[in-house]
């Protein structure tokens, strides 16, 4: 298993933001997080490499229980993240953000620059530029790329590592539709070639039934739907978008 969750709950303050969630996650497997605002998608993801805590339940994530800050680290080394809006460093160049996916590394320092980084961590950033299409864009500030591209350099960042685990928080939604259906496409072929378990969440119900093998719809804090994507209709999706 990748992740496997036993009754989970998490708060934020005084508001229960998961109650109850019960989850398990296959190695290599595709699972699309779906949901309107607030349901608990970036909560969930977030509860699965550490970063939110839960406040009951048991959360196994990589085989490794999530019960000491070590385990913590060790996971999130191992996982890549997407970010919504790219999360580059504007007035760093293409290269060196993706050398910023190595960072888990020891000697994490020499990641931060192309100019510092071990010709052999450059070597793989280059390969994972070429992944995306853009080797050609290796020298150029990351703030001269379009945001088709610059997510294409957040994917880069992200399996630079070779990450077990990749997460991605509405990897699309700052994009147009061609491009979002562009970057999903190389995505979901990525993820595969690389072996890694993709976790993302989306308000896209198309490209949760496009590039996932599985849909996890998530209402209120709690999992209402688990099912492969094939066997998912449009109905059942928008159903979670009912108030």
């Amino acid at each position: 298993m990748a992740c496997r969750l036993q009754g989970v709950d998490v708060r934020r303050g005084e508001r229960a933001v998961l109650q109850g969630i019960d989850l398990e996650i296959r190695a290599s497997e595709r699972v699309a997080l779906i949901g309107p605002n607030g349901a608990g998608k970036s909560s969930l993801m977030s509860a699965i490499v550490g970063l939110c805590p839960a406040e009951r339940g048991v959360i196994e994530t990589l085989g490794r229980p999530l019960s000491s800050r070590r385990t913590h680290s060790s996971v999130r080394a191992a996982t890549g993240f997407v970010f919504q809006k790219h999360a580059l460093v504007r007035r760093r160049s293409v290269l060196s953000n993706v050398l910023h996916g190595l960072m888990a590394r020891r000697g994490a320092w020499r990641a931060w620059s192309a100019t510092l980084a071990p010709a052999a961590w450059r070597t793989e950033a280059m390969a994972a530029l070429a992944e995306v299409e853009l080797s050609e864009r290796a020298a150029d500030r990351a703030d001269r790329l379009s945001g088709g591209q610059a997510q294409r350099v957040a994917i880069a960042r992200a399996l630079v590592g070779g990450p077990e685990l990749v997460i991605a928080d509405e990897p699309t939604a700052s994009l147009d539709p061609a491009a979002g259906r562009e970057i999903m496409d190389l995505f979901g072929q990525l993820v595969v070639r690389h072996r890694a378990t993709l976790l993302y969440a989306t308000h896209d119900m198309e490209h949760g039934r496009a590039h996932a093998d599985r849909i996890i719809g998530l209402k209120a804090g709690r999992i209402v739907l688990d099912a492969p994507s094939a066997a998912v209709t449009p109905p059942q999706l928008a159903e979670l978008f009912d108030a």
